[in-house]
């Protein structure tokens, strides 16, 4: 660890782009990506990327980055490294303030970029979409995006005789209640004291938004969450049944089918995960899995948060979606999965 800090710390010394430019400095986080693109046009899509936002900042070399990613998976431990508390320690080490992360959805032929700018206080985003463009036009897209976010008034220019730091100057009025309401939210796992353990959303570290919670007993609570309490759930017991369900937080009477005399069992049930293990899975592209795995993939009760800001939250089935309901990044229903096939 002590070499690999030196190591570093000597390479940031001697590049030189960092500390000899009057550009801020920034970082770019590797390309999310989703649906069927080229990884040349990806590749193009990129560099125009770097060529803009290098009209604003003086960019870190992709090794430097490489090297203090690094460092920050091995100084935070899984549950912690969400993409947002990476990208800041990644910041800190590099001593930055400044990242910018592109993702790019695409589905016959249609496509949307999204960039999202992190500084030291905020993080922006601007968007667009495109019906049947080609790479020309996906280019021009990324360009008018940057200037949306940048702006050419925006950054202070290049002043070698002063020796300051040079920061953004200006920046986009937020509310600050929207700010304060963000400002603790965070994607992990939260485990308590009686060995329960709770993957998903939460605000002020307890329960809110989607997520699922692993009570010692066996039972878990799989839905939406509101300031700690159950408020759109289902109730599975420890066999993966559903035995209850909470709808705008009141607890539902579930319905029991009498079988084989004595003996009752709900009307639904569910693929049983029988999972190796509860915990969470961050991939390459910035995409977070917490749920039940089996063979280190998603099998059970699980919510895939990609780096588009969708989500996936049900049941999956050897990786794939099993019954799911598809969010959009804003927490709106915008599809389903049933039985493995996706509803039109």
């Amino acid at each position: 660890m002590k070499h690999l800090i030196i190591t570093l710390s000597f390479l940031l010394l001697s590049s030189p782009v960092i500390g000899q430019s009057g550009k801020p400095q920034t970082i770019i986080i590797p390309t999310g990506s989703l649906g069927e693109m080229s990884k040349v046009r990806i590749k193009i899509l990129e560099k125009t990327l770097e060529s803009k936002l290098d009209d604003y900042f003086a960019i870190v070399p992709k090794e430097l980055f490489e090297e203090a990613q690094e460092q920050a998976f091995q100084e935070m431990d899984s549950d912690e490294c969400t993409e947002d508390q990476c990208i800041l320690m990644i910041k800190e080490i590099l001593q930055i303030e400044n990242a910018f992360k592109m993702d790019l959805l695409s589905e016959e032929g249609d496509t949307q970029i999204s960039i999202t700018w992190n500084d030291q206080d905020q993080k922006r985003v601007e968007e667009d979409y495109c019906e049947g463009c080609k790479t020309k036009e996906l280019r021009n897209m990324i360009g008018g995006l940057v200037k949306k976010l940048v702006g050419v008034k925006d950054v202070v220019k290049e002043e070698p005789t002063k020796k300051v730091e040079p920061k953004v100057v200006k920046k986009p009025i937020v509310n600050p209640k929207d700010v304060q309401e963000n400002i603790n939210f965070r994607i992990g796992s939260k485990t308590f004291q009686d060995g329960s353990r709770y993957l998903g959303e939460l605000k002020n570290e307890v329960p809110h938004g989607k997520g699922i919670y692993y009570f010692s007993n066996g039972e878990s609570y799989d839905g939406i969450w509101k300031d700690e309490k159950p408020w759109n759930i289902t109730i599975f017991n420890k066999n993966g049944r559903v035995i209850g369900k909470y709808v705008n937080g009141e607890e539902k009477e579930y319905n029991i089918i009498p079988k084989n005399g004595d003996s009752q069992q709900p009307k639904e049930k569910v693929v049983s995960g029988n999972p190796d293990r509860i915990g969470t899975k961050t991939f390459q592209d910035g995409s977070r899995y917490l749920g039940e795995l089996k063979n280190e993939v998603p099998h059970g009760k699980g919510i895939y948060y990609f780096s588009n800001g969708e989500s996936y939250d049900g049941i999956w089935k050897d990786e794939k979606p099993w019954n799911i309901t598809i969010f959009n990044k804003n927490g709106r229903i915008i599809g389903k999965y049933v039985n493995g096939v996706k509803q039109e």
